[in-house]
């Protein structure tokens, strides 16, 4: 009782010190732009005087900003626009509309005059080593920034994809790990130029001091500069390393620098990542070489995992096979980028030479990255939150009860075969049928009275075609179709159409923007002020995806399925109808093989277009089998084998109407509804083709 009253003071003192700490880093966040903006309504005009971080390229993009002192303050986010090429450093005033909020807002700049062209402070480095990057690496600048001092490098999308796929998107994003890739090259070469112990601790404190500025303090560098600051006090005072306690005093220093890392995914994920790389390093120290080998990274996985599955939705087991290659790749790549960098400044010549040979480990660290992606079920997808948390913990604790277990080998391969079998028979089973057909799938998805369509390119890209409805009470988007994405597999969408205004199509498609940050979004463009509709185009702006009016004539191709939009025109949007005509009608091809997707489009739209869409294998029927749309005509012109109708069950419009049943009954059409067989599924290779369905 009386050890434990001490104890219990200094956990009183901390928690009161703590949360007066956390109150006022909170006020002081609320005073600053980004907080002020958050409470006030969104999509109003903004304003402030910024000092860029970051170059901005001309493909536009996320950018940090410093606001200069006025009448708020603070760090803000930047959606800047296209074309508009800035160096990092400079200042500028910005205007636009705020968008997002708890913590995840971001300023959508229209408009902004530059005050100051002159690079200052962190941004005039970043700017310059951005273009001294450019000149050494060329293509591969965007992976050399990313990997040494700029957090928010603009990648080529598939080259980010194919890290996350093959667990090393962490590479990616300046961590602890960066950090001691250059602590351990920086002590290597200080104890080489025989610096006394002392020396040596100025010396790393000012060059890591400054690195970790150049980075803009991010929690997880901060929290591994100050783990190897304490290592080295240690080291100075010829004390015991104690791991432990270095780990809770970095991550307590993090915090009292910066209360709010607390709600920083990064953050979380490094301290776990770190505390189990130093558990199985000291619970596998008397295995064989392989388990020493291969434990921090299992461990590390593991730990990670429940966090990965809660924020991201995804997590990648290859990856602990994949760093086993990629981490001293990287160890050896980073300070041989750092040191072309640094030499380019001198002897640009020599800075070449040492880029090349960087430039041959970026090389061999993208060949593992991309042999790890192609894995089949190295990379799992499901729903983000809790129950995804929840699983990958229970997957973690399984892990734990196994090394815990007595060392007897039949016991210990009982074990392993049983928790493989599960896993294999649930975690796994949508990523192993994903590749089962090597074809283009269409799912035609259950949102009850609304459409929403997801499209499966033979090479796994995806396309959604609308998202289904949303109400008060339900989001089809949210509930339905970013949930089956992620069971699929999917992680990008590369197009996204809404084919018009109405709820029961776009409804859902702020949520699947939102998750999947599509790379093009395809819609009419008819300037509607419908809430929903405004809801819509701030989460584009937010996604940073490219928005295009969709036209007649236009086609699209992806993985050799054809988009091809056969309305509307732009004569057509001129004329004064119904907002269903002006919605976007698509015939998508493969191979052989049409399809027909006329969204809520009617009989107007299906003369307008008469004898130029021609026969179609499968046609999705225009809205919902409605009595306006599906005329004798144009079944007569397209020949379908077979319809599929979106419809709620026992809606309250009576669709599909018995007329249009009629009509396709007489024509010899196959018909499938969605209220009747829940999702129904198309598949094709280009030449034959197959329908299944099943309920949800």
């Amino acid at each position: 009782m009386v050890r434990s009253a001490p104890l219990g003071a200094a956990l009183g003192i901390m928690t009161v010190a703590g949360a007066w700490w956390g109150t006022a880093a909170g006020r002081e966040r609320e005073a600053s732009c980004a907080g002020t903006w958050e409470k006030e309504n969104g999509g109003t005009s903004r304003a402030a005087t910024v000092r860029l971080a970051d170059r901005a390229p001309a493909s536009g993009g996320v950018l940090d900003a410093d606001v200069l002192p006025g009448s708020c303050g603070g760090p803000l986010r930047l959606r800047w626009p296209e074309q508009h090429v800035a160096r990092g450093g400079t200042e500028w005033v910005v205007a636009g509309r705020w968008s997002g909020a708890a913590g995840r807002g971001v300023l959508v700049v229209r408009r902004m005059i530059q005050l100051d062209a002159t690079p200052r402070g962190r941004g005039a480095v970043r700017d310059g080593l951005a273009a001294r990057s450019a000149e050494l690496f060329g293509a591969r600048a965007p992976i050399v920034d990313a990997l040494v001092f700029a957090p928010n490098a603009t990648l080529d999308p598939d080259i980010r994809e194919r890290y996350v796929r093959s667990g090393l998107a962490h590479l990616l994003s300046i961590s602890g790990l960066h950090v001691g890739f250059l602590a351990a090259w920086l002590a290597l070469l200080l104890r080489k130029l025989r610096f006394a112990p002392g020396a040596r601790f100025v010396a790393t404190v000012l060059l890591l001091g400054g690195y970790l500025w150049l980075l803009g303090l991010p929690p997880p560098a901060v929290r591994a500069g100050a783990m190897l600051m304490l290592a080295e006090i240690a080291r100075l005072r010829q004390r015991v390393v104690a791991p432990r306690g270095t780990i809770a005093l970095s991550a307590l220093g993090v915090v009292l620098a910066d209360p709010f890392a607390l709600r920083s995914v990064g953050a979380w994920l490094s301290v776990a990542g770190i505390a189990a790389v130093i558990w199985a390093d000291r619970a596998c120290a008397r295995e064989r070489r392989v388990v020493r080998v291969v434990a921090p990274a299992l461990a590390a996985t593991l730990l990670t995992a429940p966090i990965s599955a809660f924020t991201f939705g995804t997590v990648a087991p290859v990856g602990v096979l994949a760093n086993l290659v990629a981490i001293p790749l990287a160890g050896l790549a980073v300070p041989g980028l750092v040191l072309a960098l640094a030499l380019s400044w001198v002897m640009t010549g020599l800075a070449h030479l040492v880029a090349a040979g960087s430039g041959l480990g970026l090389a061999l660290l993208d060949l593992v990255a991309s042999t790890a992606a192609a894995v089949p079920g190295g990379h799992i997808v499901m729903v983000a939150g809790w129950a995804a948390g929840a699983l990958w913990a229970g997957v973690a604790l399984v892990a734990w009860w196994l090394w815990r277990s007595p060392r007897r080998p039949w016991l210990i391969a009982a074990r392993v075969g049983f928790v493989t079998t599960v896993l294999v028979a649930t975690s796994l089973r949508d990523v192993v049928g994903l590749d089962a057909c090597r074809c283009l799938t269409v799912h035609f998805l259950d949102v009850g009275q609304g459409d929403a369509a997801a499209l499966r390119t033979p090479h796994g890209r995806w396309i959604v075609i609308d998202a289904g409805p949303r109400t008060p009470e339900s989001d089809a988007g949210r509930r339905v179709v970013v949930p089956f994405l992620r069971r699929q597999g999917a992680s990008r969408v590369a197009v996204a159409v809404a084919t018009h205004g109405d709820a029961d199509h776009l409804g859902g498609m702020p949520a699947v923007v939102e998750a999947f940050d599509p790379e093009l979004v395809l819609e009419p463009g008819e300037p509607l002020g419908r809430p929903l509709y405004l809801e819509f185009l701030a989460r584009v702006e937010e996604s940073g995806a490219r928005w295009h009016p969709a036209r007649a004539g236009e086609r699209i191709e992806v993985d050799g399925v054809a988009l091809e939009v056969l309305s509307p025109d732009s004569l057509w949007m001129a004329l004064p109808l119904d907002v269903n005509e002006h919605g976007v009608v698509l015939r998508v091809s493969y191979g052989t093989v049409r399809l027909l997707f006329q969204a809520d489009a009617g009989v107007p739209v299906e003369a307008r277009l008469a004898r130029t869409v021609g026969p179609v294998e499968l046609l999705k029927v225009g809205h919902h089998g409605s009595r306006s749309a599906t005329s004798e005509a144009w079944l007569d012109e397209l020949t379908p084998h077979e319809a599929v109708i979106s419809v709620g069950r026992h809606n309250r419009y009576g669709h599909p109407t018995p007329e249009v049943l009629a009509r396709l009954a007489a024509h010899g059409v196959t018909v499938l509804r969605t209220d009747e067989r829940g999702t129904i599924t198309f598949f094709t290779d280009g030449h034959g083709a197959r329908l299944r369905s099943h309920h949800d």
